[in-house]
């Protein structure tokens, strides 16, 4: 994924933040998620393998 600019934190105000800089945000925010739903995705198929293999503790 490309880096923009994330100089931002979570929960700040955004009164003073434009449409284009939130739109960009969201974008961001958007793909972090998509990136991390997969990675759970992944971790859930891993840990189901193992138990297939290994049984379930």
């Amino acid at each position: 994924m490309p880096q923009s600019d994330t100089n931002f934190t979570l929960g700040e105000d955004l009164y003073g933040v434009s449409l284009v800089e939130l739109s960009e945000r969201l974008d961001i925010l958007r793909a972090e998620i998509t990136r991390i739903e997969g990675e759970i995705a992944k971790k859930q198929r891993e840990r189901d393998d193992a138990h297939n293999i290994f049984g379930k503790k």
